[in-house]
């Protein structure tokens, strides 16, 4: 999931005690990747702020929010997208909401509408390695430990971490990439899949536990194994009593582990002029098998203002403690993964954030921390380039806010 996700693809700062709202500090960086992963590493938080960054903020100004829907919708008609959302926060706390097209095709197609849930694929692994940073906080696991204490059964388990499996350096097999993958989750589109069952999509390791960075769907379906035995809870359990319902996220469900209370976007592949999709009847998204193999590596939906949201209260501070956080955002110099987050580029800045790839959908969310600015996109139009409209977002933003250049002294004559 992430970017590989789907087969066929995927200053200043502060510190608080407990949880609660964290100041962005400033980064510097240039124009090399290795220079970004030192800036980010050095995140610390040590300046403590009251207060969401929403909570009085002003609208977006209406010349931007014009600008940026235009982008929208040009991106969506030349990528034949049917459906499109997007979210850009910006620094003082105003958000735009846009979206364009539909949520399904044909006859009777409905406009998707910022409470529009879409299969986010691979943004679930940011809610997993929040979920078990909380664990970890709550004294309930150490990331030291090796997975043989809950699968001592498992290949190699003496001698793969948790935190081996958070930032994909357990060299285990993607399942997503084994042969029978198609066959056996898209030939039968009804089929519910259980993570024991999940497990058993093997294939060849890809290094020793420890020795490289290997990005595996495989890591976040143990990871979400070794929740269930330590809270006796489901992920999806978990997630909701420790993030949706505090922060409000109503339009977010873990499918295959709870009901889904709000119909999602439907996926769609574009095949020449036309879509294909591969909804079930069900409200499973891509369609039962296809959200319920995804499991905690990327079943979630959302919607694009519930992402947004979740976005800003985790990189905000508002989900976990200042160490917590600042391990989630310690990136690996060479593959530039931490837990459960990376960092990218937007429009030639500094990101860090996640992307996915479910069939027929698309995600990224990410912040630019040197701008305090945040991107979200979700799209129902699976192998589309999301990355092109994050750019144009960012670009069209960031030339918006920057104040035009004094005009020059008129010569005394």
């Amino acid at each position: 999931m992430g970017s590989g996700a789907e087969r066929s693809s995927d200053g200043t700062i502060e510190s608080k005690n407990g949880r609660g709202r964290y100041a962005r500090r400033a980064l510097n960086h240039h124009s090399l990747p290795r220079a970004f992963v030192a800036a980010l590493t050095a995140i610390m938080l040590i300046v403590a702020v009251a207060g969401p960054a929403s909570a009085g903020a002003p609208a977006v100004d209406p010349e931007l929010a014009a600008k940026l829907q235009i982008r929208l919708d040009q991106w969506r008609v030349s990528h034949r997208a049917p459906g499109v959302a997007a979210a850009v926060r910006l620094p003082d706390g105003s958000r735009w909401l846009g979206t364009s097209g539909s949520r399904n095709t044909g006859k009777n197609a409905r406009p998707v509408k910022p409470g529009t849930p879409f299969a986010i694929a691979s943004l679930t692994k940011t809610f997993m390695a929040a979920l078990i940073l909380q664990l970890r906080e709550d004294g309930k696991l150490n990331l030291g430990t090796k997975l043989s204490t809950w699968l001592p059964d498992y290949p190699k388990a003496k001698k793969m971490s948790v935190k081996m499996l958070l930032g994909h350096r357990s060299g285990i097999f993607d399942y997503f990439a084994n042969s029978q993958y198609e066959s056996r989750v898209f030939g039968r589109p009804k089929h519910h899949w259980r993570a024991g069952e999940i497990l058993k999509l093997t294939g060849p390791r890809y290094c020793p536990p420890g020795t490289c960075y290997r990005y595996s769907n495989t890591n976040y379906v143990l990871l979400g194994v070794i929740v269930r035995k330590v809270t006796g809870k489901s992920p999806a359990q978990n997630i909701r009593q420790r993030f949706l319902e505090p922060l409000g996220l109503t339009e977010t469900y873990f499918q295959g582990q709870e009901p889904i209370g709000r119909e999602p976007a439907k996926g769609y592949w574009a095949i020449g002029r036309s879509w294909i999709g591969f909804a079930d009847g069900s409200r499973y998204r891509p369609n039962t098998s296809g959200a319920t193999v995804a499991d905690a590596a990327g079943a979630i939906v959302s919607s694009v203002r519930n992402v947004s949201d979740w976005q800003d209260a985790l990189l905000g501070g508002d989900v976990l403690e200042p160490e917590s956080l600042a391990l989630m955002l310690r990136f690996h110099p060479r593959s530039g993964y931490g837990l459960g987050m990376r960092y990218a580029v937007l429009d030639g800045r500094l990101a860090i954030g996640h992307g996915g790839s479910l069939r027929g959908y698309v995600s990224l969310m990410y912040r630019l921390p040197v701008d305090d600015l945040d991107v979200v996109v979700l799209t129902n139009l699976g192998r589309s380039n999301i990355q092109t409209l994050a750019d144009k977002l960012t670009r069209t933003t960031l030339k918006h806010l920057e104040p035009d250049p004094a005009p020059l002294p008129t010569p005394i004559p």
